[in-house]
C-alpha cells in the first residue's frame, strides 16, 4: 500500500495544523504569545516531508496557519503539498473556530475545504472536489456539523493557566471533528507524563503522552478497508507540549502506525516567545 496524499491525510486524521497557533490579528504586539516551529514527517524511519509553523496567541484569541510538503523520496508517499488556516477562540476552557481553510495538490490532484464556524456550530462549508455517490456511505446530516471543531484545532488541548497541566484533565477527552467532509472523532486517553532533552533546538521539558482511537461517524464509507484500518489502529498516540506564556499544550510528536511501519510528525525545532517569557526554548 502506498501513502498518498499524505499531507491531507494527516491534516484530516490529527489536525496537523494545530502545530501552529497564531493569536488575533488585531491584537498589540506586546501582548502576543509567539510559536515557531518546525516539523519533520517520516514513515518506516525514512524522512519523508517536513512542515513550517509559526504561531501566536492574545487574549482569548487565536489563527493559526502551517505549509507542509512530502516528497516521493520512496514508493511510500506521493509528491504533495497542504497549506491550512484558521482562527478562533479559546472561551471557558472550550475551542471555538471561526474560519478553517486548505489546500492540498497531489500530483496535480487538488482538494480544497472553506468553512466557517459560529459557537462550535458549521455555518457555511465548501469541500472540493465533492464526495462521490455510493450506496454505503453514511450520510452527513446537519447534526454531524453542531458541538465540532475542524482539524486545525482538534489538538489545540486548554489548560488551566494558573498551574501544572494535569495529565488526564488533558487526555481524557473525546474531540469531535468535521474536516469538510467526513465527521468523525478521536478519543484520547492518558497514557504517561515524562521529561524529555530535545537538545539545543527543539523542547527540553514535560511532555504529556496521549493515545487516541480513530471513531468515523460520518460522510465516510464503513466498507472500505482505510477506514477499517484506521478503526482498528490501536497504535496512535500524540506528545501535548506546553506553549509558554499560553494556556495550551500543542502536538510535539504525533505518532500513526501503519502496516507500513510508523509515521511520525516531530518537532526539529521549536521556540517559544512572550511578553512575559521572553525566552527561545532551543
Amino acid at each position: 500500500m502506498r501513502v498518498s496524499r499524505t499531507p491531507a491525510f494527516i491534516a484530516g486524521l490529527f489536525g496537523i495544523g494545530a502545530l501552529a497557533i497564531l493569536a488575533s490579528a488585531a491584537a498589540a504586539a506586546g501582548d502576543i504569545t509567539t510559536l515557531k516551529a518546525t516539523y519533520a514527517i517520516s514513515i518506516a524511519g525514512i524522512t519523508v516531508g517536513r512542515a513550517e509553523a509559526e504561531g501566536r496567541f492574545s487574549g482569548n484569541g487565536y489563527a493559526a496557519a502551517i505549509a507542509g510538503s512530502t516528497s516521493g523520496v520512496t514508493r511510500l508517499v506521493s509528491d504533495a503539498t497542504t497549506r491550512l488556516s484558521g482562527n478562533g477562540h479559546i472561551l471557558g476552557g472550550a475551542i471555538l473556530p471561526a474560519t478553517y481553510d486548505m489546500s492540498t495538490l497531489d500530483n496535480g490532484f487538488a482538494t480544497h475545504v472553506s468553512m466557517s464556524m459560529r459557537q462550535g456550530a458549521v455555518s457555511s462549508v465548501v469541500a472540493l472536489p465533492e464526495l462521490a455517490e455510493a450506496t454505503d456511505r453514511i450520510p452527513v446530516t446537519p447534526a454531524d456539523k453542531v458541538n465540532v471543531v475542524d482539524p486545525l484545532a482538534a489538538f489545540l488541548i486548554p489548560v488551566d493557566p494558573l498551574g501544572a497541566p494535569s495529565g488526564h484533565s488533558a487526555c481524557d477527552r473525546t474531540v469531535k471533528i468535521f474536516d469538510g467532509w467526513t465527521r468523525y472523532d478521536l478519543q484520547l486517553y492518558y497514557k504517561e507524563t515524562k521529561a524529555i532533552d530535545g537538545g539545543r533546538r527543539t523542547y527540553s521539558g514535560i511532555i504529556i503522552v496521549c493515545g487516541a482511537r480513530y471513531v468515523p461517524i460520518a460522510g465516510h464509507r464503513p466498507t472500505r478497508k482505510a477506514v477499517q484500518d484506521m478503526a482498528n489502529n490501536k497504535r496512535l498516540e500524540v506528545w501535548l507540549a506546553p506553549v509558554a506564556g499560553a494556556p495550551v499544550l500543542v502536538p510535539f510528536r504525533i505518532l500513526i502506525g501503519t502496516n507500513l511501519g510508523d509515521l511520525i510528525v516531530y518537532a526539529t525545532h521549536f521556540t517559544t516567545d512572550s511578553p512575559d517569557h521572553h525566552v527561545m526554548v532551543e
